[in-house]
């Protein structure tokens, strides 16, 4: 998998932790959520690619080889630093800042999106997946990770970001996966770890379709 050389990349707001793709041990938590994505997308290219909520840009380069053409918005104003990496890397990426809420992208226009650690972040959910339903085609796939509400991840969580998680996520984290499974067709679930019947679940990953 291709991961940026950090030099190339940065934070793009508070909750832009991309630095912790480079940090052990973290690291390897980080580079899993990257790695089920890739699972669950297959081989091969798709057509046209969104990823929501890019923030640095850390997962373009590798996203650009399973696609023909690559897409990214994020709510913050510095698309600037990610199309510096994205020029690092030569990567031809239309890159936008805009609300995963209200992308202003046109109808059943992709045929993947992708949204990893993304929807936690998000105070109105109905209205982000209700958008994310609109611009893909019928036949498209919605392929995301989110964290799930746990003790442990939450104190690790905390020490890195130096927050309380409970305060950056509300509820969020609590309301997502059932949103996910009322609002999209369930093609196919991953929970890690996966034992004792998701109970221990530190990330739900989801392959949706409409």
């Amino acid at each position: 998998m291709i991961l940026p050389e950090r030099a190339f990349l940065r934070r793009t707001s508070d909750v832009d932790y991309y630095h912790w793709n480079y940090l052990f041990p973290i690291k390897y938590i980080q580079l899993y959520r990257f790695r089920v994505i890739l699972d669950l997308l297959g081989p091969g290219r798709v057509g046209r690619l969104l990823e929501a909520g890019t923030g640095s840009g850390v997962f373009l380069p590798e996203l650009s080889r399973h696609c023909r053409e690559l897409y990214a918005c994020d709510v913050h104003g510095r698309m600037d630093a990610v199309a510096g990496m994205c020029r690092a890397y030569h990567l031809k990426a239309e890159l936008k800042s805009a609300s995963i809420q209200e992308t202003g992208y046109p109808d059943a226009f992709f045929d993947v999106v992708i949204a990893v650690s993304v929807l936690e972040f998000v105070r109105d959910l109905e209205a982000a997946l209700a958008e994310i339903r609109r611009i893909l085609k019928p036949d498209g796939l919605f392929l995301t990770i989110c964290p799930q509400q746990h003790r442990f991840s939450d104190a690790v969580v905390g020490l890195y970001s130096r927050k309380k998680p409970a305060e950056e996520f509300v509820q969020s984290r609590v309301q997502v996966a059932p949103l996910l499974e009322k609002r999209f067709r369930v093609i196919e679930r991953k929970r890690f770890p996966d034992f004792g019947g998701g109970r221990f679940a530190v990330y739900h990953t989801y392959k949706l379709g409409l």
